[in-house]
């Protein structure tokens, strides 16, 4: 059993290595860790040795930019980086010691933006280098001393940093994993909720709004229990309405949402697109079986107090059209924009020409009572079995600063 625990962490560690660097969404923080590691370095010169030298000071702030560069850019950052240590350690008059603790930094950045075998790669040719210019310097036997405990020195760092470097990119990684997993099970439930409520409820809403239709239409009850029956079919139609917006939009994958739901479908209090929301409700109206012609016109934006109003108008209008229009006739929405008002038309054919028109009932007076609060006006129209309902608000102009008087000449 203790082999096959060593065996499995074995294989997780070598998993981990292996896993190729994620895109990072906070290069920012590494680019800040790149900045003070470099302040930090040129800090740490100057109280060890005082002023620097115009060389070993272009040396830092090189070393500086170029770690800031690699979060962003790792690998040509990478190799600016070498080159600067290669001319670092090849000129006889700087200080190796210039990039000392840069290098700390450089050896994590390795484990964290590349992945195990470049990492450790760039790692080898590092000492690599210095092991090379130790070799062939020709110096004395007390330079060499100190270069070679340079070299040990990076090389006990370096096994330390770059495994650290890829520890925090495996977490990293794991994190995001675990995120991108949270929200596929929050999208199949999401789809889940919509699919148990459209064969649910749904369907439930839509036998009640049928029978209550029936009831309606029987002679044999009293009539004031008819017309409790049609209150019944109108509130069950308008809430099956809402309910196949809000369905609409569930089944709507969230990648492809470019508003919330409630600027999506009219839900909500606050509605800040418009088109979309009334776009939404011709879409109801379509599934529900009726030809419907959508138009919007104009760039004129309305406030949020007229874009909910309109697209709560809007909803009543479709669900009018549901309730009491033809599904053999054409119907139509048009939305315009301006310049000097918002004009949102309703056109269908009505179910039953024998029958009685359309009235001003508790919907088309809802409409009005909305209207009136923002300054609009309704009228609604009936010709040659068309009905038309015509919701017209004013364009609100942006206010803008008076102009300062003539000055007299």
């Amino acid at each position: 059993m203790l082999g096959d625990v060593i065996a499995s962490l074995t294989a997780r560690a070598r998993a981990a290595l292996r896993r190729p660097p994620t895109p990072l969404t906070n290069q920012r923080i590494y680019v800040v860790i790149g900045v003070l590691v470099g302040l930090g370095n040129i800090a740490s010169n100057y109280v060890i040795n005082g002023m620097p030298r115009p060389i070993d000071l272009i040396f830092m702030v090189v070393a500086l930019v170029l770690l800031a560069l690699i979060p962003l850019r790792p690998i040509p950052g990478t190799a600016a980086y070498l080159a600067c240590w290669t001319m670092l350690l090849l000129l006889p008059t700087t200080d190796p010691a210039d990039m000392t603790v840069t290098n700390l930094a450089f050896l994590f950045f390795l484990g964290r933006f590349f992945s195990a075998w470049p990492a450790f790669s760039l790692f080898l040719i590092m000492l690599f280098i210095q092991l090379v210019l130790v070799a062939t310097a020709g110096a004395s036997s007390g330079d060499i001393a100190n270069a070679l405990g340079a070299m040990w020195f990076t090389a006990l760092v370096g096994a330390l940093l770059v495994p650290l470097g890829a520890l925090v990119r495996f977490i990293e990684a794991s994190r995001l994993t675990e995120a991108e997993q949270a929200d596929a099970n929050l999208e199949e439930m999401r789809l889940e909720i919509a699919r148990e409520m459209h064969d649910l409820v749904a369907y439930s809403m839509s036998q009640t709004a049928l029978r209550a239709q029936r009831a309606a239409a029987d002679l044999s009850y009293p009539a004031r229990a008819r017309d409790e029956f049609t209150a019944l079919e109108a509130t069950a139609s308008d809430a099956l309405h809402e309910l196949r917006l809000l369905l609409r939009t569930l089944r709507q994958p969230s990648s492809e949402k470019e508003q919330p739901i409630s600027m999506a479908t009219g839900l909500g209090s606050v509605v800040t697109d418009l088109k979309t929301a009334v776009s939404a409700i011709t879409a109801d109206v379509s599934s529900a079986g009726f030809d419907i012609t959508y138009r919007h016109l104009g760039e004129a934006s309305p406030n949020r107090l007229q874009a909910s109003t309109l697209s709560r108008v809007a909803r009543e209008m479709g669900a009018n059209i549901i309730r009491h229009g033809d599904p053999d006739a054409p119907a139509t929405m048009t939305l315009s924009l301006g310049p000097d008002v918002i004009r949102l038309v309703a056109t269908n054919g009505i179910r039953d020409t024998s029958a009685h028109l359309p009235r001003s009932g508790t919907g088309i007076l809802g409409m009005r009572e909305r209207l009136a609060t923002i300054g609009g006006t309704l009228t609604t129209l009936s010709d040659e079995g068309t009905w038309m309902v015509t919701a017209t608000v004013p364009v609100v102009e942006p206010r803008t600063a008076p102009l300062p008087p003539k000055e007299e000449s």
